[in-house]
């Protein structure tokens, strides 16, 4: 007898040690970049730059996830190269991926809230450039200037109200945040918004 396609991701998850997508997403990718930035250079980089310290850091630091990665039981990749609905290319910046899991994430450098997070960012999930038939996804804000809690509050305000906001809510400690989306194909999307501080020395 087959299993079917969501007992088959589900056992796969649960081996892994987890119930579900979203506490797998929370708390083994979204808390092992956290733990990550802990760890890495705070220096204002280019965004490629500052996004490669932390791939660096999940394969070569002792973490939970970096048996995974070794294992290849979870892949880690950037400059991830996917076809749009429109068969052009589109690279996203992180995508960790298991069989039935892909959680892709989208990293921008941030000095204010911005038109430049929600027209380049946020709406490349929207439209289905990035992510398309996901359930969940994240946006990176590398803050290089301004207060993180501040610029995630704007930003609640300014994607609470986008036509296609169905909400904003918490589920992880500020300034980290949640939206949740009707897309192009009307399915939805929930987008974890993630913001960590970058100086200069």
């Amino acid at each position: 007898m087959t299993s079917s396609q969501p007992d088959f991701i589900k056992s796969i998850i649960s081996g892994i040690g987890y119930s579900s997508k979203q506490e797998m997403i929370e708390n083994l990718f979204i808390q092992s970049l956290k733990d990550s930035y802990e760890r890495i250079d705070k220096n204002i980089g280019h965004e490629n730059e500052i996004r490669d310290r932390f791939m660096k850091d999940l394969y070569q630091s002792d973490s939970d996830i970096k048996k995974w990665l070794q294992s290849k039981y979870i892949d880690l990749i950037w400059e991830n190269w996917v076809f749009t609905p429109d068969f052009d290319f589109a690279r996203t910046d992180i995508a960790f991926k298991i069989t039935g899991l892909h959680f892709i994430l989208e990293c921008k450098r941030v000095k204010s809230a911005d038109k430049a997070y929600i027209d380049e960012g946020l709406e490349r999930f929207i439209s289905l450039k990035y992510a398309k038939g996901d359930e969940y996804a994240g946006m990176i804000g590398f803050v290089i200037s301004g207060d993180k809690h501040d610029i995630s509050q704007r930003l609640q305000k300014k994607i609470g109200a986008l036509p296609h906001t169905l909400s904003v809510k918490k589920t992880l400690p500020e300034p980290f945040f949640n939206s949740i989306h009707h897309r192009s194909d009307q399915n939805q999307i929930e987008v974890y918004h993630l913001f960590f501080d970058f100086i200069f020395s």
